[in-house]
């Protein structure tokens, strides 16, 4: 992968260390979920910076890896039990992850290496076709990781793309994408995303 291609690529499901407000909002105004026509990338068996897909049905199976400190494990609970649960997905935690079969975990989360200048990572490690993805890695640069890169990496988890990858686009830091703004600062879903989780799952 020539390295232009791979800076694309990894921008789509970074988030960036500096922060923007965000702000409440009703309407439907873009279509955020990939794939959409501005997503360049393909739902493919990848590795970290190869871009993330949905995920392949609405129970949301997940596992904390013991990367991950209790405080970060416990920010990553609060994002899905607040920010998720309430969407038409089921959200389950596994006490041990599976990585192959029917029952493949849909998402993990580790703490781990990730580019210099960034906090996390999603991307697909496990296609399913259809654009779908039977499991995702979220990976934290920090053990504790900040309560709004839990929530907006599993929002790439769950195929929320960001502003310049939304169709229409908007700007990377539209308040009205809520934890999916980029850099990120918002720790709450927003009406919006969770309308488009509503209408995927």
């Amino acid at each position: 992968m020539n390295r232009r291609k791979r800076g694309a690529v990894l921008a789509v499901a970074a988030v960036a260390f500096t922060g923007i407000g965000t702000a409440a909002f009703s309407a439907t105004i873009t279509d955020n979920m990939y794939p959409t026509k501005n997503t360049s990338w393909s739902c493919k068996d990848g590795n970290l910076g190869d871009g993330f897909c949905k995920t392949d049905n609405k129970t949301l199976t997940v596992y904390l890896q013991g990367s991950l400190s209790s405080a970060g494990k416990k920010k990553v609970k609060n994002a899905l039990n607040k920010q998720y649960k309430p969407t038409d997905l089921t959200v389950t935690y596994h006490k041990k992850a599976s990585y192959s079969g029917s029952k493949e975990t849909d998402i993990i989360y580790q703490k781990g290496s990730v580019p210099s200048g960034y906090r996390g990572f999603a991307w697909c490690n496990d296609s399913v076709g259809n654009n779908k993805c039977d499991q995702h890695y979220v990976r934290f640069a920090k053990a504790n990781p900040p309560a709004s890169t839990a929530c907006h990496e599993t929002g790439h988890a769950v195929g929320l793309t960001h502003g310049q990858n939304a169709s229409p686009k908007l700007k990377q830091n539209d308040s009205r994408l809520g934890c999916m703004v980029t850099p990120s600062s918002s720790s709450s879903l927003g009406k919006h995303n969770k309308s488009m989780i509503n209408k995927t799952y």
